[in-house]
């Protein structure tokens, strides 16, 4: 079995599974579901293909994969590598004040350390 006809009969399950899903205000999809479909989303992703192509082939919106992936993304256990990186005036570590910034590329500056260990603890 080829790699293509591999995908397409994942495409073809991811389908089915998410036509069964009662859609409208307030409903969510399975957590398992949202898993499958960003796992397939984003090696169709680094394979080159577009938002606009998956959320045709999948028929959900663009936006809502996007989703699906950063929080696959957020949700991925392991260790991830740091730069420390010398800068001048606020965003000196010897000025006290510090940046967090996160993978899925939230950016919040001006932190102590101690609002930085709240953050983390917080957000886990």
């Amino acid at each position: 079995m080829s790699a293509r006809s591999t995908q397409d009969g994942e495409l073809a399950q991811l389908r089915r599974a998410l036509a069964r899903v009662e859609r409208g205000r307030g409903r969510r999809y399975p957590a398992s579901l949202r898993e499958r479909v960003a796992r397939w989303a984003g090696a169709r992703r680094r394979s080159g293909a577009k938002w606009g192509e998956l959320s045709d082939e999948l028929r959900i919106s663009a936006e809502t994969l996007r989703q699906w992936l950063a929080l696959a993304a957020s949700n991925e256990a392991g260790l991830v590598p740091v730069e420390v990186v010398a800068e001048a005036a606020a965003g000196d570590p010897a000025s006290g004040a510090l940046r967090l910034v996160t993978r899925v590329g939230h950016r919040i500056e001006g932190l102590s350390i101690a609002d930085v260990i709240e953050l983390v603890r917080v957000l886990g």
